[in-house]
């Protein structure tokens, strides 16, 4: 009889997810090493398959790799051979799209038409991209005011790339990460979150398949403080590209510091989502509901601090209570759900945490806030009013389904209030008045500002964070910089 997880698993997928795992090392996946950790279904609570914990050895190994095939084959391919090659990888993900989606509406939890319909295209997107631009990085020829001398510089890839992603987007943010540094030139060992490890797995796969040489993406899994510490201190590694929390950050900026490591770092956010009464008001209060509760607000640009006009805030409490009502909680591979379970009980015991200070506070929960009765990880949408600026529940990254509503009477009050938090990665603006729309725009102290919108993502666009959000930008010209580095050449003519 098959089991609950095979009916809603296509037979390759299932197979795959439930095999045992190691790391993917010079074109293959090794043998598990003897210390092994579980992967969780959230909806479930159930354990899925284990996972190699890859040690210091299987680390070096993988760097190794990446070195070699940066020096050999990979490092000297022409850049039209590696847009071929690039363009293939972006292929293959489209055309396993339908596998890769269930693998990370497994072990994340989030809805699979949201995986299908956000995660995938994005995915797809980046290497596409990124693929027309290994025959345009070029240097520059530079008119010094020396005699008789020629200087040119040249863009070059950094070498080994250590790309650490988290477990909200999985497949998403290693194609963010993986896009850019390959098609600078450089060879990456990736390091996904222990959460969510078999998507990178698959994509590892995928590139041997596109033609990549051996060696050319690696992936290690395990625990950030035994895997990811062993990768970013080993001496062989020249970049370091994170995405995750803001604690992390710290830690690893302070590593690079060290050992002098190139870094980027896309981190933590608390995001203020504006609405003015002279905005369309049902319509951002459609969009606030949305962003606040997709993935159970585990995203990082999440809308989860909504400041609103005190003239209309009962109809947009209302709105997003009536949203919020609509979604249906259920596990990630099951076509009906709209929203999933977080992530592990753990993060559901942090999240719950906050809803415990709110009432302690002066703030108040406008609706939700509970667990469900039933197994997996899951909470109710939720919504708090009332809480000051300074409070954890609207100063703090929750990671979770919990939206804070905060009034706002003047345009005057509203910019030092909006800016007054760590964090700058994003912002949102709703007006139908362009002057205040772009006014508040160039007040807001964050990385993206989107207005009349929320959440628009492109590969072609910028992104990341201001202050505590983060070092550097993917995505566009920016994402592709921060790969590569500049050599001056000079010449005597004389």
């Amino acid at each position: 009889m098959a089991t609950a997880l095979e009916s809603l698993m296509d037979q390759r997928a299932h197979a795959f997810a439930t095999a045992e795992h190691g790391a993917f090392i010079d074109g293959a996946e090794i043998a598990p090493s003897e210390k092994t950790f579980s992967t969780v279904d959230p909806a479930t609570g159930e354990v899925i398959t284990t996972v190699a914990e890859s040690e210091d050895r299987v680390v070096d190994q993988a760097v190794q790799s990446a070195a070699k095939a940066f020096e050999g084959e990979w490092g000297s391919m022409l850049p039209a051979d590696r847009e071929t090659a690039l363009h293939r990888f972006a292929n293959l993900v489209e055309e396993n799209a339908a596998e890769l989606a269930q693998y990370d509406a497994l072990e994340g939890g989030k809805p699979i038409a949201q995986v299908e319909g956000v995660d995938l295209p994005l995915a797809v997107e980046q290497f596409r991209y990124y693929a027309g631009w290994p025959t345009k990085i070029q240097g520059a020829t530079v008119p010094v005011s020396t005699p008789n001398a020629h200087v040119y510089t040249r863009r070059m890839p950094l070498g080994v790339v250590a790309a650490i992603t988290p477990w909200n987007f999985p497949l998403c943010q290693a194609a963010i990460k993986l896009a850019p540094a390959l098609a600078a030139g450089n060879s990456v060992v990736l390091k996904p979150s222990e959460l969510t490890s078999l998507s990178s797995l698959r994509l590892a796969q995928l590139a041997v398949e596109a033609g990549l040489p051996a060696g050319t993406v690696n992936v290690v899994t395990g625990s950030g403080a035994g895997t990811g510490q062993a990768l970013i201190s080993h001496p062989l590694v020249n970049k370091i590209s994170f995405t995750g929390s803001e604690a992390t950050g710290r830690h690893l900026g302070a590593e690079a510091g060290r050992s002098l490591k190139h870094i980027s770092l896309e981190l933590g956010g608390k995001n203020p989502n504006i609405i003015f009464a002279d905005a369309d008001v049902a319509k951002a209060a459609a969009y606030a509901a949305t962003t606040a509760y997709f993935y159970s607000g585990q995203v990082c640009f999440s809308g989860s601090r909504l400041m609103v006009e005190r003239s209309v805030v009962d109809e947009v409490v209302e709105a997003v209570k009536e949203h919020a009502s609509a979604l249906v909680l259920g596990h990630g591979l099951e076509r009906a759900s709209t929203m999933g379970p977080l992530a592990s009980a753990h993060h559901r015991e942090k999240v719950e945490r906050y809803l415990n200070t709110v009432e302690g506070t002066g703030g108040t929960v406008a609706f939700g806030g509970s667990r469900l009765d039933r197994a997996g990880f899951f909470l109710q949408p939720t919504a708090v009013i009332g809480s000051a600026d300074s409070d954890p529940v609207v100063a703090d990254e929750i990671f979770g389904p919990v939206l804070a509503i905060q009034p706002f009477d003047s345009l005057e009050e509203l910019i030092p209030r909006a800016n007054s938090g760590k964090y700058g990665l994003s912002a949102g603006v709703w007006t139908n008045d362009v002057r205040k729309a772009h006014n508040v725009a160039q007040q807001l102290r964050a990385g993206t500002v989107w207005v009349n919108t929320y959440a628009d993502y492109n590969a072609a666009a910028p992104f990341g964070g201001t202050k505590s959000s983060g070092l550097g930008k993917d995505c566009g010209p920016d994402g592709l910089d921060k790969f590569l580095e500049s050599q001056t050449v000079w010449m005597s003519l004389a």
